[in-house]
């Protein structure tokens, strides 16, 4: 990608994503892959996935070189941790693209860095003549077959990389099987989420329940019925709201709340956020009643 006017793009760090805006209100995030420090463009990736919800069906059937997409300005929430000594990064399949430019900002500051890469075979291994280049003998490559009784050992991972900061990005199963393994061996661990909370089994799924949002600006009061998001809840009402991942990863739809005890399901708020923000479109709440800043 490039600026429509021939300008520099907004400045990114390492780990960060833009929203894509598609088509008919359809938004998609994406990272970021490029060299933080190359201005004229953005590399992004996109996997046309088999049960493509309309974003990667689009980007590869649709898109065309020369057509005109707008993009946000790059937001960041799988930030490089600047103090740590040395760096692993464990990607699973796709998850690989952020740590792309993270590579990139480590090797330029001469910080030590290592990539254990899974995947279920060297034919659908994406990036790999690239990451040899950047990695070199530093890259771990490892294929299941997708047979889990193959998946790469996380626990002895973790106490290989005792010392060093880890970051995780793939499939749900690989980023909680690690968390699993740093909480029993130690360790720090940052994770970067990019399947939906959607995806969630219905045992899993957000807890919602019977209550009443205000919109402390208008003074409108919209019920959220059993089983409906606050989302929902407000496009019945004619309310617009800005969305995108409705999948409570991205962050578009994050609002202030002045009162209430909100349930939050997102990925995206750190906990001081969560004491005034929550994000609309996988919240529930504690309470009867909940104000919102809108």
């Amino acid at each position: 990608m490039v600026s429509a006017q021939g300008d520099d793009l907004a400045p990114f760090t390492a780990g960060s994503h833009i929203d894509v805006f598609l088509h008919d209100g359809l938004v998609r995030q994406y990272s970021l892959m490029s060299d933080p420090k190359v201005r004229n463009r953005y590399q992004i990736a996109v996997l046309l996935e088999d049960q493509s919800r309309g974003g990667s069906a689009f980007v590869h059937q649709s898109l065309r070189v020369g057509d005109v997409l707008e993009v946000s300005h790059p937001r960041n929430n799988f930030e490089i941790v600047e103090d740590a000594t040395s760096h692993v990064f464990v990607a699973g399949g796709i998850g690989i693209t952020p740590f792309i430019s993270m590579a990139h900002h480590c090797i330029q500051n001469a910080i030590p860095v290592k990539l254990y890469y899974c995947a279920r075979a060297p034919e659908t291994t994406a990036f790999v003549d690239h990451l040899t280049r950047l990695f070199g003998k530093n890259m771990l490559l490892h294929y299941d077959g997708g047979d889990p009784s193959k998946s790469i050992d996380l626990t002895k991972l973790v106490a290989s990389e005792s010392n060093a900061q880890l970051y995780c990005c793939g499939p749900r199963g690989l980023m909680t099987a690690l968390a699993e393994a740093v909480e029993q061996r130690g360790g720090s661990l940052i994770t970067e989420h990019f399947n939906p909370v959607g995806s969630k089994s219905n045992d899993e799924a957000p807890q919602r329940g019977c209550f009443t949002v205000e919109l402390s600006r208008s003074g409108v009061s919209i019920d959220v019925a059993e089983g409906q998001t606050i989302i929902e809840a407000l496009k019945t009402a004619n309310v617009d709201v800005e969305t995108s991942c409705e999948a409570g990863v991205c962050g578009t739809c994050v609002v202030d709340y002045l009162e209430g005890e909100p349930i939050h399901n997102d990925v995206v708020l750190m906990p001081d956020e969560q004491k005034n923000s929550l994000a609309l479109c996988v919240a529930g709440c504690k309470s009867k009643k909940l104000v919102l800043d809108l």
